[in-house]
Formats: C-alpha cells, sequence, structure tokens
C-alpha cells in the first residue's frame, strides 16, 4: 500500500514538473488575450508571470456576438470600427496588423448591412492583413481595397461543392437585398491611390455574383505587389477578372477558376480581360505569361479565355471579344 502512495506520488511530481515546463515554453495559451481582442504576449524574456496585449495579431471574433453584444454588429462592421479606432476598440497600429476574423460565425454576423470594412460614413485607408472565415459572406456594396491590404480566405471550393463548408465565399447580395456598384472587390480607387496603390491582393477565397451582371475583382489602380492567387469566380455575368492599363507592374494572376454556375452567360460575360493583346507592348510585369494559369475552368461558356503566344485572348460562347 505504502509502495502504491509512493508511486502515486511520483507520477504526480512528474506531471506537474512536465506541466510546469509545458507552461514555461507556450505562455501564450495561459492568458490567450491580453487587451481586447489581442493577443497576449509574455512581457519579459526571463519567464512570464505579466503579460501583455500585442497589436500586431487582433482577434475579431472578440468584436462581435457571442463574445460581445456592443462592439461590431457584423463582421464588416466590426473590422471598419477597429480600423477607425472606434470608442471600445482597441487602438489599431498605423502601421497594420493582422486582423483574424476567422473565428466569427452564424449568418447574422456574416451579413454585412452597413458597407464595408473601409467605407461606411467615411474610408479608411490604413494597411491591414484580414484573415476571413470560412462561411458565406454576404456584401451590399463594393469593397475598395486601400494600400497595402491583403484579404485571406480558408479555400476557393465553389458554393455547390462539397468542400464549400471549409472555404470562404464572398456573395453579392440579392433577393432579400440588393448589390450597389459594378464590381464586387477594386484593387484600390482614384480617391485612395494617390496617385497608385501597391501591395493589394486577395487570395484563397470565392466570389459569388449569384447571376448578376458584375464584374468580380477589377484592378484599375494597384502596382507592384498586387495580385490574385486561388480564387474562384462564380455565377458571375460580367468580366470576372479586370485587369486595366494603370495596374502595370502587378501580378501574378494565377489559379483562377471561372464557372457561371447554373446560370447562362450574357454576351458581356468573360473569364477576364487585361490591356494586353498578341500587339500591345511592354507586357506586364515584365512577364511573358501574365495571366499564367488563368481560368482553369469555365463553366457553361463554349469557349473559355485561353493563353495564346503569352497573351489573353477572351472569347465567349464561340465568339471573340474585341
Amino acid at each position: 500500500m505504502l509502495y502504491a502512495t509512493g508511486l502515486a506520488s511520483g507520477r504526480f511530481l512528474v506531471i506537474v514538473a512536465v506541466l510546469v515546463c509545458w507552461l514555461s515554453a507556450f505562455p501564450v495559451f495561459v492568458d490567450a488575450q491580453g487587451t481586447l481582442s489581442q493577443n497576449a504576449i509574455c512581457s519579459s524574456s526571463s519567464g512570464c508571470s505579466t503579460t501583455v496585449g500585442s497589436p500586431a495579431f487582433i482577434d475579431a471574433s472578440m468584436l462581435l456576438p457571442p463574445n460581445s453584444t456592443t462592439l461590431g454588429r457584423d463582421l464588416c462592421d466590426a473590422i471598419y470600427r477597429l480600423l477607425t479606432g472606434f470608442t471600445g476598440f482597441p487602438p489599431y497600429p498605423s502601421t497594420g496588423a493582422v486582423i483574424d476574423a476567422r473565428g466569427i460565425t452564424g449568418a447574422t454576423n456574416l451579413t454585412c448591412t452597413h458597407g464595408s470594412p473601409w467605407t461606411e460614413s467615411t474610408s479608411v485607408s490604413v494597411p491591414s492583413t484580414i484573415l476571413l472565415p470560412a462561411g458565406t459572406i454576404v456584401i451590399p456594396t463594393t469593397w475598395v481595397l486601400p494600400n497595402n491590404t491583403t484579404l485571406i480566405g480558408v479555400g476557393d471550393n465553389l458554393p455547390a461543392s462539397t468542400s464549400a463548408a471549409s472555404s470562404t465565399t464572398i456573395q453579392a447580395c440579392k433577393n432579400t437585398c440588393s448589390f450597389t456598384g459594378s464590381d464586387m472587390i477594386d484593387f484600390g480607387s482614384p480617391v485612395l491611390c494617390a496617385p497608385m496603390c501597391n501591395s493589394v491582393s486577395v487570395e484563397n477565397l470565392t466570389l459569388d455574383g449569384q447571376g448578376q451582371t458584375i464584374n468580380g475583382i477589377v484592378n484599375a489602380n494597384s502596382q507592384t505587389g498586387s495580385y490574385v492567387d486561388h480564387v474562384s469566380l462564380y455565377q458571375i455575368l460580367g468580366t470576372g477578372l479586370l485587369v486595366e492599363s494603370n495596374a502595370n507592374n502587378s501580378g501574378p494572376y494565377s489559379n483562377i477558376t471561372f464557372d457561371t454556375g447554373g446560370y447562362s452567360g450574357a454576351p458581356s460575360t468573360v473569364c477576364a480581360r487585361g490591356w494586353h493583346s498578341p500587339f500591345s507592348a511592354p507586357p506586364m510585369n515584365g512577364a511573358p505569361y501574365p495571366f499564367r494559369a488563368l481560368c482553369g475552368r469555365v463553366g457553361r461558356q463554349t469557349h473559355g479565355p485561353r493563353i495564346e503566344s503569352g497573351f489573353l485572348l477572351d472569347y465567349e460562347l464561340g465568339n471573340k471579344i474585341t
């Protein structure tokens, strides 16, 4: 009996020692949050008896129900209020931060009704990297991304696929609401980009136009460091991706799929348009294949856009777009 008790005590001491070592090595898990929505970090290199909030990484789920019922009104509004320093929100660094919205769930939280993350009554243009959650984010208006803005979803599977639940879909309002604007996402604007924006990017998500004649992504104002990667353009009956002449030195635009879903393409429907043609020079970004790996699937289109001599030729329903 004494042997058994001694053995149990020894095991207990070993477990305690292991826990102490583990907590010393990974103190962030002891106190998951510092200041509201900020991750906690140790305030001293010699130990972790006290922690402080780090403004470099902000958990946006703490700003919405069920964690808060008085701060953000939906995903877009919570991010906008965070970026603009709204009363009650943690301070946002002028140099930018990672905004982790991956913990935001629920149809109400994911339905934007007050504007975009950068525009409500006014516009804001501070840098940010926004990690979007899985699910469908319904938007009522164009998202105009300012300078040094990165949007990253968790996957670009189409809404109709079996993997849609683990992907990020940005969906243009329809039926119960209406979409205002001709584009779902704009890379900058003449007002926000003076003279031009840089480092604006979107990756790993789906844009769902719900069969409306609108455009997906339009880059007319952002240059160096701006790109699109692993984006699905779904049920968009305008232009999926439009890269205009002011967007020189941008790219690459890669791993992009285009599918009109259950809708037939309109005369104006096309996967992508660029300012390049077989007769234009120099190529964007100084590369011979600026639209490499573009539009891997073309859904109901009889002929999809194709690459010829490194330049994009737009085809829709068997007719060349001129």
